[in-house]
């Protein structure tokens, strides 16, 4: 999965400035009985000192039409930690986001989104210049006690429907369908798609025949065909 990024785009005439940030991990995951904190390594490339803002946003109803992001700025409430929440990182240097989770008993799954943020000063009135900041958001999952995935799949007509009928999210990706199921001729590729605890996905099919999709789960990765 690609990093996500976020653009924010400044008035624009003459010449381009780019804050280079990078980070090395777009997902977190905290699985049962492991370590109860994981590293985020925040680089900056420029040959200037970046300074950067970290913010953790709460995410309730995951992959549904209801979600929202929430913060909530006390950690013990939101049972995650993002420290420090401000970086000072000097030029073509490095620097580390330490993801900590608060709570090892849990009955469901938690989500939750970080946002990476570069802070830069405001260009001067009379300066001509594009300035482009990249944001970074990492996908942070903190899974249950004894996570049970289990993935109900229907067909009707060129209609495939994905039910996560489990305790724990399911990934959908590199799905493909091909026109023959005896031949790889007239494949078409399938849009990919993460499915949280009680998740439904529809989507129509090209064609009316076998679809492929890997299948990612907490105990690893499957190639699964439904007929």
């Amino acid at each position: 999965m690609k990093l996500p990024t976020v653009l924010f785009l400044l008035l624009a005439f003459a010449s381009t400035t780019r804050a280079e940030m990078y980070v090395d991990r777009s997902i977190v995951i905290f699985e049962p009985n492991g370590q109860p904190r994981e590293d985020v390594a925040v680089s900056n490339t420029s040959d200037e000192v970046m300074y950067v803002e970290v913010e953790v946003l709460r995410v309730d109803n995951p992959g549904t039409p209801q979600e929202s992001r929430v913060k909530v700025d006390n950690p013990r409430e939101l049972k995650l930690l993002a420290t420090p929440s401000k970086l000072i990182i000097p030029a073509g240097s490095q620097k580390l986001v330490r993801i900590v989770n608060l709570q090892a008993d849990n009955q469901t799954e938690r989500v939750y989104r970080i946002n990476i943020t570069p802070i830069v000063a405001p260009l001067a009135e009379e300066t001509s210049q594009l300035r482009i900041v990249v944001a970074y958001q990492v996908l942070t999952i903190v899974q249950p006690n004894a996570p049970k995935p289990n993935l109900v799949v229907t067909r009707e007509g060129s209609t495939i429907t994905f039910v996560n009928s489990g305790n724990t999210n399911v990934l959908l990706s590199e799905g493909v369908q091909c026109e023959s199921a005896a031949a790889d001729d007239g494949c078409q590729e399938l849009p990919s798609r993460r499915l949280y605890a009680g998740n439904s996905w529809q989507h129509s099919l090209p064609y009316d025949a076998p679809v492929r999709y890997s299948v990612r789960t907490f105990d690893g990765i499957k190639q699964e065909i439904f007929p």
